[in-house]
Formats: structure tokens, sequence, C-alpha cells
């Protein structure tokens, strides 16, 4: 393996995995009410943005030689080609792979804040603490294109505001509204953020002073 390969590229990789996971859980549960519509569909959409990475050591599938290059790829790749699949599965099998789509993303975030929880890395009775595991579990963006900007942070409260969604160029690539996604991804926080702690609660609201542009997050002590 690359002596290049550090804690930061594992950590990334591994958020491009769970991705990958919350992938093939849609198409799990998109299959019981899809059936073999479901598997045509998602056929469809590796045929355009290829198969998921197989699940192996990082130092086995990374371009040694263009660490940095090769991770971004994977992000957009892992990203564009959940949305698409999303995508076709919403318009072909209708309202109920809305809800099993928001049910698969709701157990996925579940079963990541359990894991988080299980770990014994993160003070799970704050707030900074949950903070803390959610950026180590939820994809968003290289470490390098900080977006978020933090407002608060506390034992029973964080706020971090962000003008930029970085997972939204992906999303309009393959031609889905940020609206589903951005539901879908509310979904997981929450689910999240409560299995870690259930007395710790996730939201999401626009800032209307500055024209809705800005996005803010919280998780706060209910």
């Amino acid at each position: 393996m690359s002596a290049f390969l550090g804690h930061i590229h594992y950590w990334l990789y591994n958020k491009i995995r769970l991705v990958i996971n919350r992938e093939e859980l849609v198409f799990a549960k998109a299959q019981e009410s899809c059936g073999d519509t479901a598997e045509e569909l998602r056929d469809q959409v590796w045929q355009t943005y290829g198969q998921p990475l197989p699940d192996a050591d990082l130092g086995d599938l990374i371009e040694h030689g263009n660490i940095h290059g090769w991770l971004q790829r994977q992000i957009n790749l892992a990203e564009s080609r959940e949305a698409a699949l999303i995508k076709e599965l919403l318009e072909v099998c209708g309202g109920d792979a809305e809800t099993v789509i928001l049910r698969a993303f709701a157990e996925h975030g579940e079963s990541c804040g359990r894991h988080a929880a299980e770990q014994n890395k993160y003070e799970t009775d704050r707030a900074d603490g949950i903070y803390q595991a959610l950026n180590d579990y939820l994809l968003n963006g290289m470490p390098c294109d900080q977006a978020d900007v933090m407002v608060a942070s506390s034992a029973d409260q964080v706020i971090w505001e962000s003008g930029t969604c970085l997972q939204e160029p992906n999303w309009k690539r393959v031609g889905i509204s940020a609206k589903p996604m951005k539901k879908l991804y509310q979904e997981w926080t929450q689910n999240f953020v409560r299995a870690m702690n259930p007395a710790m609660e996730y939201s999401q609201t626009a800032d209307t002073a500055q024209g809705g542009a800005v996005n803010r997050y919280e998780i706060k002590r209910v």
C-alpha cells in the first residue's frame, strides 16, 4: 500500500462506501415494490455511471498517482449513480417508490447513527459530539471544500450554515430536482442524530434574511 494513503483518505473512502451501501438499500427496498423493473432501471443507471466500487481495501482500488482526483471522481460517481437510480424509480414506479426510498434513507441513517454510538468514540451526550460523528459519516465533498461555517457549538446546541450544497451539482447532472434529494438527506440525518441520542434533534431551515440562499442546520437538545 502506498505510504501516501493516510487516515484522511480512508476516512473519505469509508464515507463514499456508505453512499454505495445506501444505494444498495434503496435498490433492495425498491425491488419489494417495483419488482423486476427496479433491476432494469438499476442496470440502465450502471450503463451510464458504472457499477459501484467493489468492497475492497482502498489501497487495492485507488490510483496512487492521482489520489485526490480519484477520490473526487468516486464522490461524483457515487452521488450521481444514487441520484440517477432515485430519479428513475420515482419516474417509473411513482408514489410507492417515494415511500420505500424514504424508508431506505431513514433506515440507513438510523443504522449509521447506531454504529457511531457503539464506537465509544464520540460524546453522544453532547450536540458537538454528535456533530463530529455526523462529519465522519455523511459524505459532504472533499475536506478542502470547507462548505460549512460554524455559528455555535456547545454541549446543548450546534448550529452551522452553508450557502453551497456540495451534492447538488451531481443531482443536476442526472436531472433530478434538489427538493426530493434534500428531503431524503434530511430524513437520513434526522434518523442518524436520533439513533445516536434520542434526546437530540436535527433541523434544517433557510435563512430568509439572506433570501433563503443560506441553509442553516442545527443539532440541539430537546
